[in-house]
């Protein structure tokens, strides 16, 4: 089947979703996260492409841009695949890292910008944060000028602008508009039969239910144990053995051999 074509902004602008593959997790921990924004706002080459706003979540991307001198398509190429060479040489993986094409949508007039600005915002409430302003990977924190030493983008001042002239004014009514529910609906992960979950929080919550610290895990008297958590990473959460190192703290061969030990006889 053909692919359907792009709805074309007559602005420019767009929202824009980028998808974990599989829905697996694409930013596993801070440094993941903190790369991504850097590649970003570095592929993004200053006023060819506008970033009105974006969230970094664990398994996908909200970006609000608008196409200047760069298209958005070379853009959104050059952002994953800087992004996947990061990813697979860390985890020493091969193979996709986002999930076919980037999804979007028309973002044709002010109201609809900013609507889609907060959605975007607010994505790490609905994923349960309790404050989206302390959610680092997002730019609302930079709007707010919780940023130290980080100017605001020119995109973001035209932003701030439509709320006052007086930038604490702004900075005011631009807090309060995040408040308000948003009652429109905008691009969202698809649901499927059963979600990938969050794999710290299955670590999390398996330490928790042994009053363990996470040296525990590491201690060869408790592979047997280490080796449950290991077959729920692989089978609920989907992500590699580098990963589960990464996260656990286990040998990556003690993981390779638990993962072996796992796998049915012929």
């Amino acid at each position: 089947m053909a692919r359907q074509a792009r709805s074309k902004s007559e602005t420019g602008i767009y929202h824009v979703m980028l998808r974990g593959n599989e829905r697996k997790p694409v930013f596993v921990d801070e440094e993941d996260k903190n790369k991504f924004v850097e590649i970003m706002l570095q592929k993004k080459q200053g006023q060819a492409s506008r970033l009105y706003a974006y969230c970094v979540l664990d398994n996908h991307v909200h970006m609000v841009i608008q196409e200047v001198d760069q298209p958005l398509e070379r853009l959104m190429k050059r952002i994953g695949v800087t992004y996947a060479a990061y990813f697979n040489k860390k985890y020493n993986r091969i193979g996709h890292v986002f999930q076919d094409r980037f999804r979007s949508e028309a973002i044709e007039d002010e109201s609809y910008l900013l609507s889609a600005i907060r959605y975007i915002h607010k994505n790490p409430v609905k994923l349960g944060d309790e404050v989206s302003v302390n959610y680092p990977w997002s730019s609302y924190p930079w709007y707010m000028g919780y940023m130290q030493n980080v100017a605001l983008l020119p995109e973001m001042e035209d932003t701030l602008s439509q709320f006052s002239p007086d930038r604490q004014l702004a900075l005011q009514r631009f807090g309060e508009f995040h408040q308000q529910d948003e009652q429109r609906r905008f691009l969202e992960v698809a649901e499927t039969s059963r979600a990938a979950e969050d794999p710290r929080e299955l670590v999390t919550g398996f330490l928790q239910s042994r009053q363990w610290a996470l040296e525990e895990l590491g201690k060869n008297e408790n592979q047997g144990v280490a080796t449950e958590l290991i077959q729920a990473l692989i089978a609920r959460s989907g992500i590699s053995g580098r990963q589960i190192a990464h996260l656990t703290g286990i040998n990556r061969e003690k993981v390779r051999r638990m993962a072996v030990s796992m796998e049915p006889s012929p």
